[in-house]
C-alpha cells in the first residue's frame, strides 16, 4: 500500500476495480474519509473521475467496500496461519505478529470513520465481517488451545472463549503505534514486532507475578 498505482486505465476493469480498493485504502487510511476526494483517488490511480463512478456509485460505497476488503484478506490470513500452526504459543505469537505488521498504518482511524461517515446498514454489514474476519479465528485459537489441554477453560476465569478474544485484540491493539513504526528501519520494525509479540504471549500465557 506505499507505493502509488499508476494507469489504472492501461489494464483490464477487475484489475481497475483492484486499483482503486487499494488505493483508497492507502488513502483512507493515512489522511482520513474526509480528507480524501474521488478525484484524489482518481488522479492517484491515473483515471477519471467517471472512470472511478463506473466501478462505485459515490465515495462511501468506496469506503464501505475498501473497509469490507480489508475484512476478507484478514480472516483469509489468519485462518491461514490456524492452518500452518497448531499449538495455542505458535498461533497466538504468529497472529500478534501478523497484526502488528499489517496494521502498521492506523485503523483506528478508519474504524472512526465508520461509525461516523457510513449508514447504520452499512455499519451493521461491516461489523458482521469484522467478527467473522477478526473475532472467530481468535475464539477458534482459544477453544482449540482449552481442547488440547494448552489453557485453562474460560469458565474457570468466570470469562468466555469470545470476550478472551476481545481481550487479545485489545492487548494487541494497545501496543500498535504506528507513527513510531513508520520512522523506523525495516530491521528496527522487525525487532520491535518480534519484542511485542512475545510480551503479548508471555503475559497472556504466563502472567505477570513471580
Amino acid at each position: 500500500m506505499g507505493k502509488d498505482i499508476n494507469k489504472a486505465n492501461e489494464v483490464n476493469p477487475k484489475e481497475t476495480y483492484q486499483i482503486i480498493i487499494k488505493t483508497a485504502e492507502r488513502l483512507f487510511m493515512e489522511y482520513g474519509y474526509r480528507a480524501v476526494s474521488t478525484r484524489q483517488i482518481a488522479d492517484q490511480c491515473g483515471i477519471t473521475q467517471p472512470a472511478l463512478y463506473h466501478h462505485f456509485k459515490n465515495k462511501q460505497t468506496l469506503y464501505v467496500a475498501v473497509i469490507e476488503h480489508a475484512l476478507h484478506h484478514t480472516e483469509k490470513d489468519l485462518n491461514r496461519i490456524l492452518t500452518n500452526f497448531i499449538t495455542f504459543q505458535d498461533r497466538l505469537t504468529q497472529i500478534t505478529t501478523y497484526m502488528m505488521v499489517q496494521f502498521e498504518m492506523d485503523m483506528s482511524q478508519m474504524f472512526h470513520d465508520m461509525q461516523h461517515e457510513i449508514s447504520a446498514e452499512d455499519q451493521t454489514r461491516v461489523h458482521q465481517l469484522w467478527v467473522k474476519g477478526f473475532l472467530l479465528p481468535i475464539v477458534t485459537m482459544i477453544n482449540d488451545g482449552v481442547s488440547n489441554a494448552e489453557i485453562k477453560k474460560p469458565e474457570e476465569l468466570h470469562s468466555t472463549s469470545t470476550e478472551m478474544a476481545f481481550l487479545i485484540l485489545n492487548m494487541i491493539k494497545s501496543l500498535l503505534e504506528p507513527s513510531k513504526i513508520g520512522r523506523q528501519s525495516n530491521n528496527e520494525q522487525s525487532m520491535m514486532v518480534q519484542h511485542k509479540a512475545k510480551l503479548i504471549v508471555d503475559i497472556f500465557l504466563n502472567g505477570i507475578s513471580r
